[in-house]
């Protein structure tokens, strides 16, 4: 239950007590107020209240409603993706397989305090890592108002390539993601795996290092050759064209990068079936 919750709002078949509905718009998800709470009785829509401080003297302070106005503004620039307009860690979401990692999101999102350490997610596609970490960015946002950002690392790189051909400095695109309190990088790891890519990403996670910003990754590759992610790739020759890479998450990032992380985060694995498969087979059914 979030901090913004109240007796009322629990009655409200839409937003569940918070106040809030989320919805895609477009790439990215995009919340407001939910009609039942476009009207609040406690200021009548000043969005502001009057209290007495500890010398007696009355005061303006922001009203709940106003707050609910801010972090919602704060969750709109977060960029969480529009196919998880629906993430959240409530129960209705939890199950065997993510048991362990949706406890370790719940409890950062309810007792998060600033420079908090970060988190790696590993496991294979489809699992549902993005969906609670997604889920994450909500709790964190509506409980506390963390300016959060969700980047995906393939699309950062794409967004840089583009900067480049129009000769933008790549300083517009990499300062917002070292100052801001809370970083999701997803999908690390993913792209051509180049000196330039590693670059990028290590002048990222340095930056956020040295600042203590609390980052979290997804990747679907992981710390053993056994588990992470297999690719076919096709030799030059096309004589071994159904060769296997396994390249561990340090392969993937360099053991540079790799040090970094393992100072930086709690390295977690999500393992289970993969969502989207029974997804589709429930679609088809």
């Amino acid at each position: 239950m979030t901090a913004l919750k109240t007796e009322k709002k629990k009655l409200c078949p839409q937003c569940g007590g918070l106040g809030v509905v989320v919805n895609p718009a477009g790439s990215f998800t995009q919340a407001e107020v939910c009609p039942c709470s476009s009207h609040c009785p406690v200021c009548n829509d000043s969005r502001y209240v009057f209290q007495r401080d500890g010398s007696g003297r009355e005061i303006a302070a922001m009203c709940g409603c106003e707050v609910r106005r801010n972090r919602i503004r704060i969750y709109n620039h977060s960029r969480v993706p529009a196919k998880f307009y629906g993430a959240r860690l409530v129960e209705s979401q939890r199950d065997t397989h993510n048991d362990h990692i949706f406890n370790t999101f719940n409890l950062v999102a309810r007792d998060y305090t600033k420079n908090h350490k970060g988190i790696l997610v590993m496991g294979p596609a489809g699992v549902g890592k993005t969906h609670l970490v997604a889920g994450f960015v909500f709790e964190l946002i509506f409980r506390h108002g963390i300016p959060t950002l969700f980047q995906d690392f393939a699309d950062l790189l794409k967004q840089l390539r583009s900067a480049y051909s129009k000769g933008d400095p790549e300083e517009g695109l990499i300062d917002p993601l070292s100052s801001i309190e809370v970083l999701v990088i997803d999908e690390l790891g993913k792209g051509r795996n180049s000196a330039w890519e590693q670059n990028i990403l290590d002048i990222i996670i340095s930056q956020r290092y040295n600042n203590r910003k609390t980052t979290i990754f997804t990747s679907n590759y992981t710390e053993s050759r056994a588990t992470t992610l297999v690719e076919r790739v096709r030799t030059r020759d096309r004589v071994d064209e159904d060769r296997e890479v396994r390249d561990t998450l340090k392969d993937r990032v360099g053991p540079r990068i790799y040090s970094r992380l393992k100072e930086m985060c709690d390295f977690i694995q999500m393992d289970g079936p993969d969502r989207r498969e029974s997804d589709l087979e429930a679609d088809h059914g």
